[in-house]
């Protein structure tokens, strides 16, 4: 009896030892990388720009995409505007290369309503006529926290460079280049001092609800490739 005992616990525990782990609830769970240029289409985008009257959800001409590329040609004839995804985010990691204009600015928005919401900027650094403040230097978080002026040393003015956003619950992080140049808490205290000091703070709901990425037509010429997302769960 004894031994049929012992034998009896000894399968109870080498089967509790092959049982998966249970997961962390705590640890975002990400989803499938989404390649939102799939196949030079702009399907997943819509137009973003809002006049008085209404909305412009056509995509101007000046929006193109070709080998990848997603360009917006500032020389060509016709309307570019604000460009926004059709999917509306929260949780996410998004990544992607860009290139600026010589002196231009642009941007990539996020958690965003009519237009509004956090903002990763891109600009010429050195030429860029929004480079006095440096919260609105490359790679920052606009207005609310500045990116290291160092990041010089690794950010090719206007190359290609990698851009990544992580947005999960209250952590928002930047990163330039595989090197983290952004990251804070929303409504931390240091958050809630930056941003009663920035323009956003008329905004209650800044940022707080899920909005899709828009993609910044600030009237210079910017290009991305290899624009992915994915939801963090």
């Amino acid at each position: 009896m004894k031994k049929n005992l012992l034998l009896l616990a000894g399968l109870l525990l080498g089967s509790a030892t092959v049982l998966p782990a249970e997961p962390d609830a705590k640890k975002a769970q990400p989803g499938a990388w989404v390649n939102l240029l799939e196949g030079d289409s702009l399907e997943l985008w819509s137009g973003g720009s809002i006049t008085k009257l209404k909305a412009i959800k056509e995509i101007g001409p000046q929006w193109s995409v070709k080998d990848g590329v997603l360009k917006l040609d500032k020389e060509k004839k016709g309307r570019g505007g604000h460009i926004i995804t059709k999917k509306d985010y929260f949780n996410f990691e998004l990544k992607f290369e860009f290139k600026i204009s010589e002196g231009g600015n642009s941007g990539v928005k996020y958690r965003t309503n009519k237009g509004i919401g956090m903002e990763f900027q891109i600009l010429d650094d050195q030429k860029g006529k929004d480079n006095k403040n440096p919260k609105n230097s490359l790679a920052s978080l606009y207005q609310l926290v500045a990116a290291p002026a160092d990041k010089k040393a690794f950010a090719p003015n206007t190359q290609w460079n990698k851009g990544r956003i992580v947005a999960n619950g209250n952590t928002i992080e930047h990163w330039l280049n595989g090197q983290k140049v952004v990251s804070i808490e929303v409504d931390s205290a240091d958050w809630k001092e930056r941003f009663a000091k920035s323009k956003y703070k008329k905004y209650d709901d800044f940022a707080r609800n899920p909005g899709p990425i828009l993609l910044q037509d600030h009237s210079d010429t910017v290009s991305y490739r290899n624009l992915m997302v994915r939801e963090l769960k």
